[in-house]
């Protein structure tokens, strides 16, 4: 499969942030976009999930079929996922209810029958119809469950609010759980480094190649190099004022790193 954007621009009210970007993604490569602040990445990776705040011009094509004029429920039904830069707090709903849910959304069948679960869960919501077709809801928890140990999650996060309480790392951490446990075709991360520790770093990395390997295209939206140290992209885009103003492979990171953006502004 293949996401690609073809002259994309982007707009707030009427100031143009995002000018005629074109690139194509496709399934298992990592492509990062790297500029300074202010350049559009984020905007960029808002207009590929349609918010709403956004006007859109150009194409957005998943796998030969155009989305430009798909809502954001759409899209992630389309198998396009996104991890925020700055995720918000949801008290009150659990974690496990979050992914439980959006996983019955996006793989779910209306004519699975009703599965119980072997291993208990203490929230009574869990026990409504189970309707995912190809794992039932024992396999789902328990494969969570995985996915959480290898994210250095502790197993009683699962059961508190979404990112209430939770410090930057752990927020960074959850995207990266409802990403492995999503099953996404593309995924977006903007600015998932951020305010992480190098442990941390290393282990949303480790999620990162996780989801490479499963075949997944991963977009990585970052304004400096510290997350590709533990990942080699396939291409880096380098976004300045909105636009791509080069492309090249993995040494381009490391040649940023060091001379920066002034070559390019």
């Amino acid at each position: 499969m293949k996401l690609t954007l073809l002259h994309l621009q982007a707009f707030v009210s009427d100031k143009q942030i995002i000018h005629n970007v074109s690139l194509t993604l496709q399934s298992g490569e990592i492509h990062a976009v790297m500029g300074p602040n202010g350049s559009g990445k984020s905007t960029l990776a808002y207009a590929l999930m349609a918010h709403p705040s956004y006007r859109v011009k150009g194409k957005i094509i998943l796998n030969n079929k155009e989305i430009t004029k798909y809502s954001t429920e759409e899209r992630a039904k389309r198998g396009i996922f996104m991890a925020l830069q700055s995720p918000i707090a949801i008290p009150g709903v659990t974690v496990i209810n979050l992914l439980r849910t959006s996983y019955q959304e996006l793989h779910g069948s209306t004519s699975s029958p009703q599965v119980q679960n072997k291993r208990p869960i203490q929230n009574p919501l869990l026990s409504r119809r189970w309707k995912a077709a190809k794992i039932t809801l024992s396999e789902f928890t328990d494969t969570l469950r995985d996915h959480a140990k290898a994210l250095h999650i502790d197993e009683s996060f699962l059961s508190r609010g979404i990112n209430d309480g939770f410090s930057g790392g752990e927020k960074k951490k959850m995207e990266m759980l409802q990403a492995l446990t999503l099953q996404p075709k593309f995924a977006i991360f903007d600015e998932i480094d951020t305010g992480l520790d190098v442990d941390a770093l290393k282990t949303v990395a480790y999620g990162i190649e996780s989801l490479k390997k499963k075949g997944v295209g991963i977009l990585i939206i970052t304004h400096y190099q510290r997350i590709l140290k533990y990942l080699k992209p396939d291409y880096v885009h380098v976004l300045v004022d909105g636009k791509i103003v080069k492309s090249g492979k993995a040494v381009l990171a490391e040649k940023i790193e060091s001379e920066g953006y002034d070559a390019y502004r």
